[in-house]
C-alpha cells in the first residue's frame, strides 16, 4: 500500500445555499462530465444547485456560504446563471452578484420540488440544503428529501450530488458526545435525507465535509476521502474549488466520501492511496 501524498493540490470549484440552475457553456475540454455539454449540438449541461440563502435561514456568523462561493465564481466564468432562491432577499443578494433568478420558492414545499424538477429537466442537480427557517424548523431534512423524490419521478434521472456533513450516516460512530448533543438534529436531519437517496435508483455522491472554516483563501490542499473514521476541518473556498472536479465514473456511483484539509485532519491509521478518491480530470 503507498502512503498519501502530501504535495499534489486540488483543482476546480463549486456549490450551495440559493438553487442554481447553469445553462452550461464551458468548453467541453474544461470541466468533468457532471458539468460539461454533450457533443450534441445545441446541447446544454443543466445543473441544478439547491440550498438555503443566508438570507433565509439562519447560518453561523452569516457567512458566504460555498453556494453563495460557487455562484460568484460561476458568474465570472461568464456561466449562464439561473437562480431559484428561497426568499426574495436571497434573490437580491444573487443579483447582486450576476445570477439571473428564476424564482423564488421553498423546497419544504413538495409541489414546487416538483414543479421546478418538471421544469428544468436537469443532468446534474447538486444539494447543500440546510439550516433553519425563520421559525426555526430544520429544513435538512424535507426539503432534500422533497428535491430527491422530484428527480426520481423524472423519466431521465439527473446524477445528485449532495453535500451533507461528516457525523452522517456511518460516519455518526466516530463523533464524541459534546458534538453529538450541539449538532444531532442536523446531523439526523441530513441522515434521514442521505437514507431516502441510498434507496432511491437515483445516481449520486454524497459528499461530507469535516468542520468548515470561513478563512477566504483557498489553501488547495482538499481532498475526498473513502474512509468514515477520519475526520477534521476545510475551508469553505476550498470545498466550493474541489467539488466540480467529482469524478463521474461508474465505479464511484453511489458512495459518500468525506471532504478535508490535508493538514486539518486526524487518520489513525495514516490514509494510504486507496483511501482517497481521485479528482476528475477534464471530460471525465
Amino acid at each position: 500500500m503507498k502512503p498519501l501524498s502530501r504535495s499534489r493540490p486540488h483543482r476546480g470549484l463549486l456549490l450551495g445555499a440559493v438553487a442554481i440552475l447553469v445553462a452550461g457553456r464551458f468548453m467541453p475540454n474544461a470541466l468533468s462530465q457532471l458539468f460539461a455539454p454533450s457533443n450534441s449540438v445545441g446541447s446544454t449541461a443543466m445543473v441544478l444547485l439547491a440550498g438555503v440563502g443566508t438570507a433565509g435561514t439562519t447560518t453561523p456568523g452569516g457567512q458566504r456560504n460555498v453556494g453563495r462561493l460557487f455562484a460568484e465564481q460561476l458568474s465570472t466564468m461568464g456561466a449562464d446563471v439561473a437562480c431559484i432562491a428561497r426568499s426574495q432577499a436571497a434573490a437580491e443578494e444573487l443579483k447582486g452578484i450576476g445570477c439571473r433568478v428564476a424564482g423564488v420558492g421553498d423546497l419544504m414545499d413538495e409541489d414546487f420540488a416538483r414543479g421546478i424538477l418538471n421544469s428544468l429537466k436537469p443532468m446534474t442537480v447538486f444539494s447543500s440544503v440546510g439550516g433553519k427557517t425563520s421559525d426555526g424548523k430544520r429544513v435538512d431534512g424535507v426539503a432534500n428529501v422533497n428535491l430527491f423524490k422530484a428527480a426520481s419521478e423524472l423519466q431521465v434521472k439527473p446524477n445528485i450530488v449532495f453535500v451533507t456533513s461528516w457525523g452522517c450516516g456511518e460516519t455518526w460512530d466516530y463523533l464524541d458526545e459534546r458534538t453529538r448533543e450541539i449538532l444531532g438534529p442536523a446531523l439526523k436531519a441530513k441522515t434521514e435525507a442521505e437514507e431516502f437517496l441510498r434507496n432511491s435508483e437515483l445516481p449520486f455522491m454524497i459528499v461530507r465535509p469535516g468542520g468548515l472554516l470561513a478563512e477566504p483563501e483557498a489553501t488547495k490542499r482538499g481532498i475526498f476521502i473513502r474512509r468514515p473514521d477520519v475526520g477534521g476541518a476545510i475551508r469553505r473556498q476550498d470545498l466550493a474549488e474541489m467539488l466540480v472536479w467529482l469524478p463521474r465514473r461508474p465505479e464511484t456511483q453511489r458512495q459518500a466520501v468525506t471532504a478535508l484539509d490535508q493538514d486539518m485532519m486526524k487518520a489513525d491509521p495514516p490514509l494510504q492511496q486507496e483511501d482517497i478518491l481521485p479528482f476528475a480530470g477534464p471530460g471525465d
